[in-house]
């Protein structure tokens, strides 16, 4: 595979693809699906330290002792790890240029008629926040490092105030982290699921400000925002346009796809300077399974919220 192909992004086929293995994956695994997936891989990316594949692939498919970590056949188990990898190194491009990317989330659903209530729209990230953190649970290295740096904690509330609280959690942590909720929902409040976007990742930007160097991205051809005018010239938004054509809102249901024209362009580790955390190469995928086919036992992740439904 060559490094132009270990980072391209991933196709709406291939979104769903991966997802449909993740969701396939027996029920006992708290695995991760797409969207918690794509926060986890960021919750990586964040550490001060390169964290291995060999060490949070298996927290990926969460497989007990003795049990493969993809069934199936070893051709269908390097499959999947090529999706998860390359979407991994497109992240880490992203992150490594402070270039802003599109979470993998989905619409909110009702189980009744009633429209949406824009609160509940944010309930869209839940899952995606909730990956995220578990990376920072499963690698502490980052808050660890920098968990009372005050930058951090202001960034970080980005991401943590999508992340339904457990109204029975009377601990100094929960109720210490509702109140910093609050005031941020106070003074930083959130138009729509647009702009909770929007802040999120530039949580995400601030905090890689502080943990991994800055690095220009190369591009085949220039980023189109989603909500920039679409160049078909037919005057709307890129995202109510060819945007929503690529990212398949309209079939899957899925609001923001990191499926992208024109992404960021492979590039070697080196080019990471003196943190590189791009892994992706044939020779490298095919010692990454052979080494994870029987994992050791991980502790259990968030259970799988990727079609979440609206809060009464």
């Amino acid at each position: 595979m060559t490094a132009s192909a270990a980072s391209q992004p991933l196709s709406e086929r291939e979104i769903d693809e991966l997802e449909e293995v993740l969701l396939a994956l027996p029920e006992d695994r708290g695995s991760l699906d797409v969207s918690m997936l794509d926060g986890f891989l960021v919750g990586v990316l964040l550490q001060p330290d390169p964290v291995m594949p060999s060490e949070w692939l298996p927290l990926v498919f969460d497989a007990p002792d003795g049990e493969p970590m993809i069934p199936g056949d070893l051709d269908r188990a390097k499959r999947v790890i090529e999706l998860v990898m390359r979407h991994y190194n497109n992240l880490a491009a992203h992150i490594a240029a402070r270039e802003p990317f599109d979470p993998i989330v989905f619409d909110v659903e009702r189980t009744d008629d009633r429209p949406i209530e824009p609160d509940q729209e944010l309930a869209a990230l839940w899952p995606w926040a909730a990956g995220f953190m578990n990376a920072l649970d499963a690698f502490p290295g980052l808050l660890d490092r920098y968990g009372d740096d005050e930058d951090v904690d202001v960034a970080m509330l980005n991401i943590v105030r999508h992340i339904p609280l457990d109204p029975d959690d009377t601990s100094d942590v929960a109720l210490d982290l509702a109140r910093q909720r609050d005031e941020v929902d106070r003074e930083l409040p959130l138009e729509d699921l647009d702009d909770a976007i929007e802040q999120l990742v530039l949580g995400v930007m601030e905090i890689a400000d502080i943990t991994r160097p800055r690095q220009p991205i190369e591009r085949a051809q220039p980023k189109i925002g989603r909500n920039d005018p679409c160049p078909c010239g037919s005057g709307r938004k890129y995202k109510q346009c060819h945007g929503r054509d690529a990212s398949g809102t309209s079939g899957s249901g899925r609001n923001i796809a990191a499926v992208e024209r024109g992404g960021p362009v492979a590039r070697s580790p080196e080019c990471y300077g003196s943190d590189p955390q791009s892994f992706g190469t044939d020779e490298q995928v095919e010692s990454d399974v052979q080494h994870l086919r029987e994992p050791p036992g991980t502790a259990g992740l968030a259970p799988d919220s990727s079609r979440i439904r609206a809060p009464p």
